[in-house]
């Protein structure tokens, strides 16, 4: 097995015990054994030359034979992360992303509007398994939207779908409460918490790692440098204003295609394969599941649930995907965090 101490030290840098390091080594060894056993006379020899389609397909196999979970399919990811084969781990990432996200909101819809509308909503739409491909979930993913929109219009099913529906612990943000309280100020915060994120992702550039499941550049790098609004924030008065980092960046950068550039742009993969020069096959209300996803932060930096709305989308036929975060009112009439006075006047344009 290619860089298996790597690959060990990597499953214990992500806090797992002995008995699942030796689960994930047992999975990624059969996973070689079977590609390799697939492939041509001679090769593959490792997953590290292994041709993507042929992982893929062998990936699909144990998802129909019942062999393949979710801890199963990290192990997966991670090796591809850990032997530098990108390619590889940003597509195996891309199938580990959509995992848990419809029963989540299936299980929110439930206890937020009860079990005879979950059950109307939820009636004849199939989940697809763990190890499908992306490709596989904007079918279900529309139907669910749809159904739950003229179940409960749209404005009761945005506050369903606006949620923390990855389960990220209040914990993975808490040091951006006490930043926040330490500087004193929400827009010192937000330029503070912007220059973190490009320094990191400038650190990502130099090495040539990836970012969770994207290449960095230096032209990336630049591109979020200039505008704080990607992976920070701007506030103009009550409301801060986000704009989503492309989910391909560098390729996004490259494009002059528009159509590419919003798929491209779609951090979603239970929708992104859907989107067409027109729209997209799953409803743009579905976005208010990303609106959820990025106002958790603000959430937890002050201390209580904010308002959130999607101002554009590429699901909506936009070029990329910004939000609108409403600040409490008690952090706005918080003295220490200085925007009082500034509330209704603002700091800049939309």
């Amino acid at each position: 097995m290619y860089m298996e101490a790597e690959f060990l030290d990597r499953c214990r840098e992500r806090g797992l015990d002995a008995a699942a390091i030796e689960r994930a080594s047992s999975v990624v060894r059969g996973f070689e054994r079977r590609v390799a056993g697939a492939g041509r006379a001679g090769r593959p020899r490792s997953l590290a030359d292994a041709d993507l389609a042929l992982v893929e397909r062998q990936a699909a196999r144990l998802v129909a034979e019942g062999s393949m979970d979710e801890a199963a399919l990290t192990a997966i990811a991670r090796y591809f992360a850990v032997i530098r084969r990108e390619d590889a781990a940003i597509r195996f990432l891309a199938y580990l992303l959509p995992v848990g996200v419809l029963p989540a909101m299936a299980a929110r819809l439930r206890s937020m509007e009860g079990d005879d509308a979950a059950d109307r909503v939820l009636s004849g739409i199939g989940f697809p398994p763990v190890g499908s491909p992306p490709e596989a979930y904007p079918e279900a993913t529309g139907r669910l939207v749809s159904a739950l929109s003229r179940e409960l219009g749209i404005e009761r099913a945005e506050r369903v779908l606006k949620c923390n529906v990855h389960g990220i612990p209040e914990s993975a943000y808490a040091p951006e409460r006490k930043r926040l309280a330490e500087l004193g100020s929400i827009d010192a915060w937000l330029i503070d918490y912007h220059g973190r994120i490009v320094e990191e992702l400038a650190r990502h550039a130099a090495d040539g790692t990836l970012w969770y499941e994207q290449a960095i550049t230096d032209d990336v790098v630049d591109f979020v440098r200039y505008n704080q609004e990607i992976q920070g924030g701007v506030r103009v008065g009550g409301t801060i204003y986000v704009t989503k980092i492309p989910y391909d960046p560098a390729r996004f950068l490259k494009s002059s295609d528009p159509l590419e550039r919003r798929r491209l742009a779609c951090h979603c993969p239970l929708a992104a394969s859907s989107i067409r020069a027109d729209g997209a096959g799953v409803p743009a209300t579905w976005c208010s599941c990303s609106a959820g996803y990025t106002k958790y932060l603000f959430d937890v930096a002050f201390g209580e649930e904010t308002e959130a709305e999607v101002v554009s989308s590429v699901l909506a036929g936009d070029p990329i995907c910004r939000f609108a975060i409403r600040i409490p009112e008690s952090a706005l009439n918080d003295a220490s965090y200085g925007v009082r006075s500034l509330a209704s006047s603002g700091t800049g344009s939309a």
